[in-house]
């Protein structure tokens, strides 16, 4: 399975970012170096792949054309997300053109790899601050603390270089937002719809290209699952703060946020929540109410399939009245994350957050398709110790799912990210070296090594499940809409470019 399709990316920390910025009287920009500026073209930008060295493709503006905007734009602070290992080098890449435009420009990267690779950052010589937690009240102390020329001693939760060795500023409990509805609003109206209107119907989740928008009603998990990053926030927390704590907005907060996105013509939402139906009361109120707006619901980032039981006597069943409530509310699509067949795989990694005793999951595919919810389903397969018979059970159920109506079953390799427990665990028992090259960090890749069962049968066993578990008819429509006549005419000069293996839809990293 070498599949891909790229997206604009318009990150959601950063729109808070700038809301909290400007309430405090700041002035702040937000660049999607995906698509580029107003004077730049998507054919110079977005539509412009290039091959790196890794085998990652990069799309989105060069690195002279950020150093042209970053120097007309004048700017005295430049902050850099880092959510994701493979675009380590990338952003080092930026914070080294920023440097070059001025040494006096202060560059500051947040995210989650960039916490968790602070010291390569900070040694790079090309960063001057890592934010160590959620950054709304770090950005505005830390603006603050610049503008008046005042040691960055004083800044809490930040990590920085003093004398040459790395300085973690321990989080303070106030830097840390407890109460979601005292957040600044997101400044989407600073993002470049103009484009993402002209690339929606080939990057809006496949449901047409009406305008969407991404919100988030929550934060943080309940679960502790080893290959997400709230599994290390939770175990950090002393360091980074509470940030994987489960947080609400309350149901007004996100109307009035759902209102100003209407404002801005936006009619499809995407909800980034990690664990969306945490209390279904209140989300069958703001779907319902969503719903009378006059918005659909694009697509959701995460759920538990427990919230799809409830109690009836001693025993638990499919709540199909929840999912009805749901379908009613406009909800079209859910991803169903399974994870496993193996219930000591999921107890290990997963949090036990899936009892294959008590929920089945068949059962609970059937019921949703034929509510009219569309229902794609996550795998995981190639964990540490996970055997080969209990990576083909996963197969099995995700074969069986697709025949009990799932649209498709994406089998992926649990990737052990720095910023996750899965990391910890696999440096620790001699899967991964300490120094790795962030590289061979992507999605396609099987990192681990020493493993149960060999990397490279792993990934064989990957790309069998693909063909094996969905249709025909998927896995062609799949090939075709990922790679697409210009991919496929790029990917053709790319090759002979740089003379590597064009591989079609090969591994997206944005700038």
């Amino acid at each position: 399975m070498k599949i891909e399709t790229p997206r604009p990316n318009p990150e959601l920390g950063l729109l808070y970012l700038a809301g909290a910025l400007e309430d405090a009287g700041f002035h702040a920009d937000i660049l999607d170096a995906t698509v580029g500026t107003r004077d730049d073209r998507l054919d110079d930008t977005f539509r412009k792949p290039v091959m790196q060295d890794s085998g990652l493709i990069r799309i989105g503006m060069t690195v002279s054309r950020l150093s042209e905007v970053i120097a007309k734009g004048g700017y005295g602070v430049v902050g850099i997300n880092s959510n994701f290992t493979p675009q380590t080098k990338m952003a080092l890449e930026v914070a080294r053109a920023t440097k070059a435009v001025s040494r006096d420009i202060f560059v500051v990267v947040g995210g989650v790899n960039a916490r968790a690779l602070a010291e390569r950052f900070l040694q790079s010589g090309a960063v001057d601050a890592i934010c160590l937690t959620e950054g709304e009240r770090i950005a505005v102390n830390l603006m603050r603390t610049l503008a008046k020329e005042q040691d960055l001693a004083k800044v809490s939760g930040i990590a920085h270089l003093l004398d040459g060795k790395v300085v973690r500023q321990p989080v303070a409990p106030t830097d840390v937002c407890q109460n979601l509805d005292e957040l600044p609003f997101p400044r989407w109206e600073k993002l470049p719809f103009f484009h993402y209107d002209e690339l929606a119907p080939r990057a809006v989740l496949a449901l047409g290209s009406d305008r969407f928008g991404s919100l988030m009603t929550s934060r943080g998990c309940w679960a502790k699952c080893l290959y997400c990053h709230i599994s290390s926030e939770k175990e950090h927390a002393l360091e980074t703060g509470n940030i994987g704590g489960l947080r609400f907005k309350s149901i007004n907060r996100v109307m009035e946020e759902a209102r100003r996105l209407q404002e801005l013509g936006v009619k499809k939402l995407y909800f980034e929540d990690d664990t969306l139906l945490a209390k279904k009361r209140r989300i069958c109120e703001i779907f319902t109410r969503i719903r009378d707006m006059g918005f659909q619901i694009a697509d959701v980032n995460g759920v538990n399939l427990v919230h799809f039981l409830k109690r009836e006597g001693s025993r638990l069943t499919i709540d199909r009245e929840f999912l009805l409530l749901l379908k009613e509310a406009g909800f079209n699509q859910i991803v169903f994350p399974v994870e496993s067949a193996s219930q000591r795989i999921v107890d290990k990694y997963a949090t036990g957050k899936l009892d294959h005793k008590n929920l089945n999951v068949v059962e609970l595919v059937r019921v949703a398709a034929s509510i009219g919810i569309t229902c794609p389903i996550n795998m995981m397969i190639g964990f540490p110790d996970e055997t080969e018979e209990e990576m083909r059970s996963s197969i099995e159920l995700g074969k069986r799912l697709v025949e009990a109506g799932s649209a498709y079953c994406t089998p992926f390799i649990p990737i052990p990210f720095p910023g996750c427990m899965l990391y910890d665990y696999a440096v620790a028992n001699g899967h991964l070296a300490s120094d790795f090259d962030p590289d061979i960090f992507n999605w396609k890749n099987a990192v681990m090594k020493n493993t149960v069962v060999p990397p490279e049968r792993v990934l064989e066993l990957r790309d069998f499940a693909h063909e094996y578990m969905n249709t025909p008819e998927y896995v062609r429509a799949r090939k075709e809409a990922s790679a697409g006549t210009f991919w496929e005419k790029r990917g053709a000069e790319l090759q002979k470019e740089i003379g590597l293996r064009w591989q079609s839809g090969a591994p997206v990293v944005t700038s």
